[in-house]
């Protein structure tokens, strides 16, 4: 994890939230809500919500490249609670801790936010973000959707907001 950084996407971080999230919908169109038209659409505008009041969004860069990214958003419905969205790390940046340090810099932004809980969902057969994120410390809820796009299934999977992050090694 050394050579992992993550800052926080700030005003000027468009094209870089633009080309990650293009990566993410490239490499694995089936991990996401969204789509690739979809995404190719956006605007600048579009991308400055991604850290507007009350969401985040969170760029890993490893060896002078961008790497991955997260974001996060408080609730409508509840503002204690924020959803982790967006979650990619580049295939060859996997297991490198970019992932880990996404995931402890968003439960980080949550914590001082407020947040008691936050939560995510995650596509039922994608069984490696469901480890992932079973070691980082959500749990399934027991509620799940269906992907309005696809109709892919769902599960929701919560973590406390005030616990540590955790590492993997």
């Amino acid at each position: 994890m050394a050579d992992i950084r993550v800052r926080r996407a700030a005003d000027g971080d468009q094209a870089a939230l633009r080309a990650l999230r293009i990566g993410a919908l490239t490499e694995s169109p089936d991990a996401f809500g969204s789509t690739l038209d979809r995404e190719l659409a956006r605007t600048d505008a579009d991308w400055q919500r991604w850290f507007a009041p009350g969401s985040v969004a969170f760029i890993a860069t490893g060896a002078g490249a961008d790497v991955g990214l997260v974001a996060g958003a408080h609730d409508s419905a509840d503002p204690a609670v924020v959803q982790l969205m967006a979650m990619w790390v580049d295939p060859e940046r996997r297991g490198s801790g970019a992932a880990d340090a996404l995931v402890a810099a968003l439960l980080a932004w949550a914590a001082a936010e407020g947040a008691r809980e936050v939560r995510l969902q995650v596509v039922e057969n994608n069984q490696r973000a469901r480890s992932f994120y079973q070691r980082q410390g959500f749990r399934p809820t027991g509620r799940g959707t269906t992907r309005p796009r696809d109709g892919a299934p769902e599960i929701e999977m919560a973590r406390s907001g005030n616990r540590e992050p955790v590492v993997s090694v």
